[in-house]
């Protein structure tokens, strides 16, 4: 009974989260399971200004609050990405990447992802002009002159976003009029960088290495116009353009519609007993924060009494009173890193310090933490970073070297052999708990390996060498650092390096990287976007 739940919510989304707090305080054992970072992608949101009673905050603000709030409720987390649902019977089991849970009952909160328009060049320069995150991307586009792509809420705060780099910004509108509230549309008028082009749609983007022209169609007249980028120039697309639910895991089980999404009653339940869902993934004409947390009430309440009944049909004890399970991936995030100018710098908070504790004391192993300098101002942070990292456990050693290419923090195993793990960046933002797991990775006993990734692992032979360019605000890059670096640690054939994008514009320049996450395999084959551990070890294969 250990792993047995009375419910457990797939995505630590608002939906999720506003289920998990109403469930954990009707005193139900839940779980919450988010393969990448709590908060979802509202967490990329840096301003939320319509969400009642509050007047202005950043949507990792707003999610740390209820993130917060469901665990002083009880609610439990784990970071894993869930590779099978049996939902179709009275217990339901639940297989993820840390091990299988069993539950009562299951809310589906897995949201939606981007979506593609199809426009000819959108694949081709994926990374290389073409992004969907202005939050992740924003700082490539530099002087640059931006097209947006989209007539909705999504597109019109991006597109105020990235009035901070881009030169100019022409938000395209395939519509006559954006699809979003007045108020939001009128925000527009006080930056000048903005135009708007209504009824408007791009057709193609083309180039070399990157965009160098774009094709664009007046769908009212039928005019074609093109965009050529200045002299030697470049210029970016970002797409807004809605999203496609996450429902690939549940689609042979959960009723969908013919665009996808979960069909739900009144109360979010699906098509089977036990199962709701809530949030993005759900039909709704209206997919905000305030909806999603409203879903993640309703199913949560409408659980509330399917939970009691089950409890009384099996004569269950409260599974509230079973032993909880360890979450060894604690939630760690930039509010937890902190940096002072000046010589004395203090980079870890006292709250971080507290939680980092009980994870440095399992290590099974020493391990070295080598600093690689050169004389940039660069490699003194990272040497003062790693200096106060070392003094929190005798469990990791300091040393340093001196190197005339790139400096990084290297992690050495005890018997001085390296782990092929180097990060070229001190660890703060969403990419701390990345060096805190890789850390954990080497020292032993290390997160689970999938048996299929470790079968996957041994038809390596030769040696592969992995670079991984970040930027530390990024919500998709963690997943792509902590994969790569957990094959490093488990493969003497891989080695991962991890790049701050601000730091080596060099290494920008010669993959022409203008979105993050970027993989790079030896040095020739470059990947974009997000990719958990198991589509990291296909790709090296």
């Amino acid at each position: 009974m250990r792993n047995m739940y009375d419910a457990v919510v797939v995505g630590g989304g608002p939906a999720g989260l506003s289920a998990a707090i109403y469930l954990g305080r009707a005193k139900h054992r839940v779980l919450v399971v988010e393969k990448v970072k709590i908060g979802g992608q509202i967490t990329i949101t840096s301003d939320v200004a319509n969400y009642p009673g509050i007047t202005q905050i950043s949507g990792t603000e707003l999610t740390d609050e209820m993130y917060a709030q469901a665990k002083k409720f009880g609610a439990e987390f784990v970071e894993a990405g869930v590779r099978e649902l049996t939902l179709d019977q009275q217990i339901k089991r639940i297989d993820t990447t840390k091990g299988s849970y069993q539950s009562l009952s299951v809310i589906l909160a897995t949201g939606a992802n981007p979506r593609k328009i199809g426009f000819i060049g959108e694949e081709k320069f994926q990374g290389h002009g073409v992004s969907y995150c202005a939050t992740c991307d924003g700082e490539f586009f530099s002087g640059m002159d931006v097209f947006v792509i989209g007539g909705g809420f999504a597109a019109v705060e991006e597109s105020i976003f990235l009035t901070k780099y881009a030169k100019s910004v022409t938000i395209l509108v395939r519509k006559n009029r954006f699809s979003c509230a007045g108020a939001i549309v009128d925000e527009l008028k006080k930056y000048p960088k903005i135009t708007v082009k209504f009824n408007t749609e791009l057709v193609r983007a083309d180039g070399q290495q990157t965009i160098s022209y774009a094709e664009f169609k007046n769908n009212k007249t039928g005019e074609m116009w093109r965009h050529d980028a200045v002299g030697h120039g470049d210029f970016g697309i970002f797409v807004f353009a809605g999203y496609i639910p996450n429902t690939a895991l549940f689609a042979d089980t959960i009723h969908l519609n013919q665009q996808g999404y979960v069909i739900t009653d009144a109360n979010q339940k699906t098509n089977l007993d036990g199962v709701y869902a809530a949030g993005d993934v759900c039909i709704k004409n209206l997919r905000q924060i305030v909806t999603a947390v409203s879903d993640g009430a309703i199913a949560a309440t409408a659980l509330d009494t399917y939970i009691s009944a089950m409890h009384e049909k099996f004569n269950l004890s409260e599974v509230s009173q079973i032993e909880e399970v360890e979450d060894k991936s604690k939630k760690q995030d930039e509010d937890n890193v902190v940096q002072k100018e000046g010589d004395d710098m203090n980079f870890i908070s006292a709250d971080i310090r507290e939680k980092l504790e009980p994870i440095l004391t399992k290590f099974e192993h020493k391990v070295i933490l080598k600093v690689w300098l050169n004389d940039s101002e660069f490699s003194m942070e990272l040497k003062n970073f790693a200096k106060e990292f070392c003094s929190l456990t005798a469990n990791i050693l300091y040393e340093e070297g001196i190197i005339e290419g790139a400096p990084g923090l290297e992690i050495i195993r005890e018997d001085e052999t390296s782990s092929g793990i180097i990060f070229h960046s001190v660890p703060g933002g969403h990419e701390f708990n990345s060096f805190v797991l890789a850390l954990y990775n080497v020292a032993g006993p290390g997160q689970d390996l999938d048996p299929a990734v470790e079968k996957k692992l041994e038809h390596i032979q030769k040696p592969i060498h992995i670079q991984v360019v970040v930027s530390l605000s990024c919500t998709m890059c963690p997943e792509v650092v902590i994969g790569t670096q957990r094959l490093a640690a488990a493969s003497s054939k891989i080695t991962a390096e991890m790049y701050d994008a601000q730091h080596f514009p060099d290494l920008r320049k010669k993959y022409n990287i203008m979105s993050v996450p970027c993989m790079i395999v030896n040095d020739t084959a470059v990947y974009f976007g997000k990719k958990n551990i198991s589509e990291i070890i296909d790709l090296l294969l």
